[in-house]
């Protein structure tokens, strides 16, 4: 994939996923605020844009919608080949960063 395909991806994630959830963990996420974890927003892998990751720890975290519950094979497909790829992948649901952000710190820190 090129820079220039990687890109577009970004961009087009970045206007899909505007939502309150994303700022909100992002918010929570930044200036490695958490243990001193770095954590990269909108990060292209392979042929996906996730949500936010830690390269150091192999770690992703996907923000899971409303819009995901419909595309649930693709999902599961997506998600086999980032752990192909040797990334734990950590789905949370938009709502529990919304409504219990410190037990989302939790989940996290647990992973880490």
């Amino acid at each position: 994939m090129s820079t220039w395909e990687s890109q577009l991806l970004t961009d087009r994630a970045r206007r899909i996923r505007r939502d309150n959830a994303e700022h909100r963990l992002s918010w929570l996420l930044r200036s490695r605020r958490l243990r001193g974890h770095r954590f990269r927003r909108q990060h292209t892998v392979g042929p996906f844009v996730v949500d936010f990751i830690c390269v150091e720890q192999a770690l992703i975290i996907e923000l899971v919608g409303a819009q995901h519950v419909l595309g649930l094979p693709a999902e599961t497909q997506r998600k086999q080949f980032l752990e192909s790829l040797g990334y734990q992948v950590l789905r949370i649901w938009d709502s529990e960063v919304l409504s219990d952000p410190r037990a989302v710190l939790k989940k996290l820190l647990s992973c880490l």
